[in-house]
């Protein structure tokens, strides 16, 4: 535990079964070039979606692609499902959650129907973001890459 109580260190786990890759291995620019934040993505294997860390929904987009996720420490993360899936209006996308909930790492987001979705976007690779802000000058340390499942430790902001 850090000063008044707020943890130093956050985990980060991950939210599928895949590979962990780059951000700049993702093909949107977007992401790629960091404009929303730093971080690291996922090339899923299947479309089970579970909450990489512990904290309070504070999005949760009516399509079901996206979720943003606070931690207590204040670090704040963005779980995006796939590129331009937002055009799917939420076709294939079975969310589990709620805006406001609070999770713990490996809760159930999202099912995904993933041979469908996959065959209708561009790519189904999941940026994982953290906002320069939300760090407030941690930093992310990725400790897996290449294949991962469902819940392995892959990152710890400190």
């Amino acid at each position: 535990m850090g000063l008044f109580g707020k943890p130093k260190e956050v985990e980060i786990f991950a939210p599928c079964d895949g590979q962990v890759i780059d951000l700049e291995q993702v093909e949107d620019e977007v992401f790629s070039e960091k404009m929303l934040g730093d971080g690291f993505a996922f090339d899923p294997d299947n479309g089970n979606f579970v909450s990489p860390m512990d904290g309070k929904l504070i999005t949760v987009f009516p399509s079901g692609h996206a979720y943003g996720i606070k931690h207590k420490s204040g670090v704040e993360c963005l779980l995006h499902i796939g590129l331009d899936t937002v055009s799917l209006n939420g076709e294939g996308f079975d969310i589990k959650v709620s805006q406001n909930e609070i999770v713990k790492h490996g809760d159930k987001l999202v099912n995904i129907d993933f041979k469908t979705v996959k065959s209708k976007v561009p790519s189904m690779k999941t940026p994982l973001i953290f906002t320069e802000d939300a760090l407030g000058g941690k930093k992310i340390n990725i400790v897996k890459k290449g294949p991962v499942k469902q819940g392995e430790l892959v990152a710890i902001i400190k």
